[in-house]
């Protein structure tokens, strides 16, 4: 695929996140402020909200290491797959209500059946990311959902660049859990994690419950800028593991800010 060609293929993926989760955010903000739908979080505006989902994406990247290294790939799967249909049932249920949790069953063994296809897989991918992403979302004030972006993205440069830990997790994954975007460019393809596209969607999202539809939708146009950045950056350095947060993180917090300014 050209590169300009794969450049807009994965505007197309971030935008999709971005519709589909707001849309799943709008559904469960109205849950979550009529009673109706729990929130992800029992504090969602404090920043120990943050602080514990932070441990918690600490507590899961160890377990899969730990499993990875005992050989245990058939747990790996089963609860990769398992977490994965939570995601695609929050994004049905949250857009079809009731028939949304029979079109999940349908879909998702097919889209099983079809993972080796990297547009289904990512298909589904944009669905999982959507529903978890705008969840969590919708359950966290802005403020704490911004803290929580900027610790991930400083945790992401660490486990690249200093304990290669994430390294070590994407390179045992490749082709056992279908846990990254695959864009294909030229001759090879370009690996971009659920998180990468997940958390900045959290953010967004919180503003959107915190704020209004314009300043959410400037803060995901500069994390898109983020991720063109990003693709413009590694376009030519094959052979390369680099953080993808951070830059789309940078990209959503200017988006905020601009919102505030010009809003």
């Amino acid at each position: 695929m050209k590169p300009l060609h794969s450049l807009i293929y994965l505007t197309v993926i971030f935008l999709l996140i971005q519709g589909l989760g707001f849309s799943v955010g709008l559904a469960m903000i109205s849950g979550i402020a009529e009673g109706v739908i729990e929130p992800a979080v029992s504090e969602g505006d404090s920043p120990k909200s943050s602080v514990n989902i932070f441990i918690y994406v600490l507590v899961l990247t160890a377990i899969l290491l730990g499993l990875f290294k005992l050989g245990l790939d058939l747990i790996i799967k089963v609860l990769t797959y398992f977490a994965l249909y939570g995601g695609v049932f929050l994004t049905f249920t949250a857009l079809w209500d009731d028939i949304g949790f029979i079109l999940s069953l349908i879909y998702y063994p097919i889209a099983i059946i079809l993972r080796e296809r990297a547009h289904v897989s990512n298909l589904t991918l944009i669905f999982v990311v959507s529903g978890i992403g705008g969840f969590l979302g919708a359950s966290l004030a802005a403020f704490p959902a911004l803290f929580l972006v900027l610790i991930l993205a400083a945790y992401d440069l660490v486990a690249v660049f200093g304990t290669k830990h994430m390294v070590t997790l994407a390179e045992k994954a490749k082709g056992k859990i279908p846990f990254m975007f695959i864009i294909p460019v030229r001759d090879r393809e370009l690996g971009l994690g659920t998180g990468d596209l997940a958390i900045p969607l959290v953010f967004t999202v919180s503003v959107l419950r915190d704020y209004a539809m314009a300043n959410a939708t400037l803060t995901a146009l500069g994390g898109l800028a983020g991720v063109i950045w990003l693709f413009t950056y590694t376009l030519d350095k094959e052979g390369v593991t680099l953080p993808a947060l951070p830059p789309i993180a940078i990209g959503a917090f200017s988006g905020f800010v601009a919102s505030l300014i010009v809003l």
